[in-house]
């Protein structure tokens, strides 16, 4: 498998869990985080996990890079912070966000991206200014041939398209959840399995019980601490 491809499908995880809660197309959120982050190997993907290229301060701070920027048509470079992230899903959950809600100034620029297929997409985030490059769409209609993207705004096993609400698969992760369920994962909380199906009272009461042990242990800091703590916890949970 190459190193594209790899991409495409580790995206694709996320742009397709994505699009069926927001309406945006699963080929745009692909094309543009392998055009922004040049397959995921620009410096400021390798720095701060910023994929698309939004500038500001983000989860993880900020990271000051080197960027093309169009005047009149013409590239200059310039000095810009950008967005710096924990991992890929925060990163794809901010560029939602900013789709979703718009900036200060225009909650509405880029409703025209919602609801509609990859090319429409592509034209209409152009136009909404979200890159200076006169050739954005273009590129990314491009990508979407090339590597057929638009295949993931359709919902395996139907013939539904973006705009149709899908019933979410359970064994993908949300983006904006993805750097909580991996730490909760790898902390014992959770088993990795299902992240998107609705949690048993069974499992509930493991994870609390885990969370409540573990709790235990990092006040009282001793076994006769933690057994006179844990007494106590008991007696307050007894009361009516």
């Amino acid at each position: 498998m190459s190193n594209k491809l790899a991409f495409v499908q580790k995206i694709a995880l996320f742009a397709v869990a994505d699009m069926k809660n927001t309406f945006i197309p699963a080929s745009l959120i692909i094309a543009q985080a392998a055009l922004e982050s040049a397959w995921g190997t620009s410096g400021l993907t390798q720095k701060g996990n910023n994929l698309f290229g939004i500038k500001g301060k983000g989860p993880a701070g900020s990271c000051t890079m080197q960027t093309t920027e169009y005047v009149k048509g013409k590239p200059i470079k310039v000095d810009a912070a950008f967005r710096a992230y924990n991992n890929w899903g925060e990163s794809i959950a901010d560029h939602t966000k900013l789709i979703l809600n718009g900036v200060s100034w225009n909650k509405n620029l880029y409703k025209k991206v919602i609801g509609v297929d990859g090319k429409t997409a592509a034209s209409e985030i152009q136009k909404a200014g979200y890159a200076t490059d006169p050739k954005y769409a273009d590129k990314l209609i491009s990508l979407m041939d090339e590597f057929n993207l638009y295949q993931y705004d359709t919902v395996k096993g139907n013939a539904g398209k973006v705009m149709d609400k899908k019933e979410r698969d359970i064994n993908v992760v949300s983006p904006w959840a993805a750097g909580t369920w991996e730490e909760m994962t790898k902390n014992g909380y959770f088993d990795g399995t299902m992240p998107g199906a609705p949690i048993t009272r069974e499992q509930a009461a493991v994870s609390m019980n885990r969370l409540r042990k573990n709790f235990l242990k990092l006040i009282g800091g001793n076994t006769a601490r933690i057994v006179e703590l844990e007494k106590q916890l008991q007696a307050i949970e007894a009361e009516k």
